[in-house]
């Protein structure tokens, strides 16, 4: 049901950017979601950062929302899912090298620690990524490993911001 939904929301923007704004629209995807259209003129963007399996604040949900008010045209790979099976077999795996091969392939990655939380994959996600120059982290001293995350950002030059708007903006 949630990938019929994204479907026809996306169909929806569609045809609003086809009615006189000459960009295209944001695009959402999940694991086993595919964007079968042309990607050129796409910036993507990995959004990773808490989940807490489910538990925590949906912040990808505001991310999406600022992309989508933000100029340009963004595939947005969301790695939260609507309906989390981890019993189902395979799922797992599945799902870990969903995330390991778009963020290799994104454009940008946006890591959000979000503060209360312990985030440990999105901390192995940071180590993995810190080199490539493709990292934007929003990260406040409510987190718990904040001054880890601070100096590694600094070491590798990641920028580093205190909300999700002020890093958003910074995706070009």
């Amino acid at each position: 049901m949630k990938h019929f939904w994204s479907i026809l929301i996306a169909a929806a923007l569609c045809a609003c950017s086809q009615q006189g704004d000459s960009s295209k629209p944001t695009v959402t995807l999940h694991p086993h979601e595919e964007f079968t259209g042309d990607v050129k003129g796409y910036t993507s963007v990995f959004l990773a950062g808490t989940i807490d399996m489910g538990k925590a604040e949906r912040w990808q949900d505001e991310a999406e929302r600022l992309f989508a008010e933000k100029p340009g045209s963004y595939i947005l790979y969301n790695p939260r899912q609507a309906e989390w099976h981890p019993e189902r077999e395979g799922e797992m795996d599945y799902q870990v090298n969903w995330k390991l091969e778009h963020l290799e392939s994104a454009d940008w990655i946006l890591m959000n620690f979000l503060p209360g939380s312990q985030s440990p994959i999105t901390l192995l996600e940071l180590g993995l990524h810190a080199k490539s120059g493709k990292l934007i982290v929003v990260c406040t001293p409510g987190y718990f490993r904040y001054d880890n995350v601070r100096i590694t950002c600094g070491r590798y030059g990641v920028p580093m911001y205190s909300s999700l708007e002020t890093a958003i903006e910074a995706i070009r």
